[in-house]
């Protein structure tokens, strides 16, 4: 490979041992750029954004060597569990890479976050923001320096989850995927009542769906009649599918387990309330009193709600019992949904509030994904349709 990529940089090796006054060396970006088309047959820009002075040597070697190692591209490897993969990378047509650092993350990565994707659905560009705990690990070598050691990070994982290409399509035992616009609390909203449209991961497994605020691993499985192992390798146990580990202080509620295809029995409608005759006298026709009321007696403000404070925990489930699905276009639609919500109260403690007959609009990535998921809940006994009702889950 590196023969291949020699020639026209067979003297860069001595010209990019150190990094050049205003960033990263475009001599070792230009390496990647070739090393790269090496992989994957595509030309894509290879650029370094905004990176820190004092990271510029490490991103001209660490970083721009794990873009060029073999491994970080296995992914692409012509194999039929690399199928679906190469598919979704073809599809998706990126064009650029653009490296950054973030020196103060979410403090939940300092720990063990290396590097972190993003990519926005239809566009052609990839970022790889690295954390500082990818510092830890250098290299003194550039990609050409051959004789000496190398080192790098693998980024498979990486690209995999941010291009998201482990979707499946058509009918699967479990899927899990980022669905958009799903309308919450906005934490950081002007009144406690105030909502905005996120991102959240959604993650069915097969009798329930619970969503989060973070991505979660395990749950993508391709339908088969007879129910796989757990994520982490172990035996079936529909009570650990049904458990939410992440929220141990949370007792978890009665989940109805959806029933086999075929209408659900309907729930008894309540008695209706009776209802007293409003009086018909006129009333008093004296003028009121103009006095201010005292502030004490106006309504106070609703304390804002609190998703978990634990990232990693999950913010509610979907129970599948009565609940319709619908694809249309890019968008998945749940309806009649019965939803609970988790709440985190003061003392830390989890709370849960049901909400009945719940629609949700959310978008896909496209109109295969949207496809998907509905056939994946129609599996599990979920009728296709929409009801129609409300959007608000907050």
């Amino acid at each position: 490979m590196l023969d291949a990529i020699g020639g026209a940089l067979s003297g860069a090796a001595s010209a990019v041992s150190s990094t050049v006054s205003g960033g990263v060396k475009n001599a070792m970006l230009l390496v990647a750029e070739r090393v790269i088309k090496e992989h994957t047959g595509k030309d894509i820009t290879v650029e370094a954004d905004g990176i820190p002075p004092h990271r510029e040597e490490w991103m001209s070697k660490t970083g721009v060597n794990s873009l060029c190692c073999d491994d970080t591209w296995s992914f692409l490897d012509k194999s039929e569990g690399n199928r679906r993969k190469v598919e979704k990378w073809n599809e998706r047509n990126i064009k650029k890479i653009v490296m950054k650092v973030d020196e103060t993350p979410d403090p939940d990565l300092l720990d063990w976050g290396v590097c972190v994707p993003s990519w926005e659905t239809g566009s052609d560009t990839l970022v790889l923001t690295w954390l500082p705990r990818a510092f830890n690990h250098t290299c003194n070598n550039t990609w050409l320096e051959t004789s000496g050691w190398r080192s790098w990070w693998i980024l498979s994982d990486e690209i995999v989850s941010g291009l998201q290409l482990y979707q499946l399509p058509g009918k699967c035992f479990y899927k899990s995927d980022w669905l958009d616009g799903f309308e919450d609390v906005d934490p950081e909203g002007f009144l406690p009542t105030s909502k905005k449209a996120f991102k959240r991961w959604f993650q069915f497994r097969h009798w329930i769906m619970f969503w989060y605020a973070k991505e979660q691993w395990g749950y993508n499985w391709q339908y088969t009649e007879k129910p796989p192992r757990l994520p982490d390798g172990s035996e079936f146990n529909l009570s650990a599918v049904l458990s939410c580990p992440s929220l141990p202080s949370l007792k978890m509620p009665n989940v109805k387990l959806p029933s086999l295809p075929g209408m659900p029995s309907m729930p008894s409608l309540p008695s209706m309330p009776s209802i007293s005759a409003p009086s018909l006298s006129m009333p008093s026709l004296s003028m009121p009193s103009l006095s201010m009321p005292s502030l004490g007696s106006l309504p106070s403000m609703p304390e804002r709600k609190m998703r978990p404070k634990n990232k990693w925990g999950a913010h509610g489930f979907v129970e599948l019992e009565g609940m319709k699905v619908k694809a249309s276009g890019k968008d998945i639609i749940f309806s009649n949904a019965n939803i609970t919500n988790f709440w985190e109260t003061k003392t830390g403690s989890i709370d849960d509030e049901p909400k009945e007959h719940q629609r949700l609009v959310l978008q896909t990535t496209s109109e295969e994904q949207a496809e998907s998921w509905k056939l994946t809940l129609m599996a599990s006994g979920v009728e296709e349709g929409d009801v129609g009702g409300c959007c608000v889950v907050a």
